[in-house]
């Protein structure tokens, strides 16, 4: 089945086609303009579903790191303060928070598929600039960043849970 994945990256759609081999993904930019500045990933995924032409087999994702009370730690961050971030916060217990947005067809409601993974802020951002937060964390019991990690080829488990439930509900497994 072929699939638009909103605002995604190849080294993404990579990732997800390990996950579900038979998920066809094509990735297509956001029209510009568009701003995915709202301040919850659940709400940052579905405005980019809606704000896409395309109304059928489409989602995206949007990411959220918070502490392990909950604070996010989305206003700390900027484009070029990586480092510092990383400095100011590294070791600091937190959890990822991913929020998939996805629609089957134009007419139907857009789901939410949301999966959590623990662990702690890098000492220093690694990985591809593409993959974004994902160069600021070390899941639990690991060694590296997410975004490491998905260079590397190595699936997550709670991107493989999340995205095993988006492809339950295009119908592929």
């Amino acid at each position: 089945m072929a699939v638009i994945f909103i605002d995604g990256n190849d080294l993404r759609a990579a990732e997800i086609g390990q996950i579900v081999p038979n998920l066809t993904l094509t990735v297509e930019a956001l029209q510009s303009g568009f701003s995915t500045s709202a301040p919850e990933p659940g709400q940052r995924a579905r405005d980019k579903v809606l704000a896409h032409p395309v109304t059928t087999g489409c989602f995206a994702e949007a990411v959220d790191l918070t502490t392990m009370a909950g604070k996010s730690l989305r206003l700390e961050l900027d484009s070029e303060n990586e480092n510092r971030f990383c400095k100011w916060w590294r070791e600091t217990p937190a959890k990822m928070q991913l929020v998939i947005a996805l629609r089957r067809a134009p007419d139907a409601e857009i789901e939410i598929f949301t999966a959590v993974c623990e662990g702690r802020i890098a000492d220093k951002p690694a990985g591809p600039h593409l993959l974004g937060w994902d160069r600021l964390f070390v899941p639990a019991g690991e060694d590296f960043t997410l975004a490491q990690l998905t260079e590397a080829r190595e699936v997550t488990e709670f991107r493989r849970a999340a995205y095993t439930q988006v492809a339950a509900a295009f119908g592929v497994s």
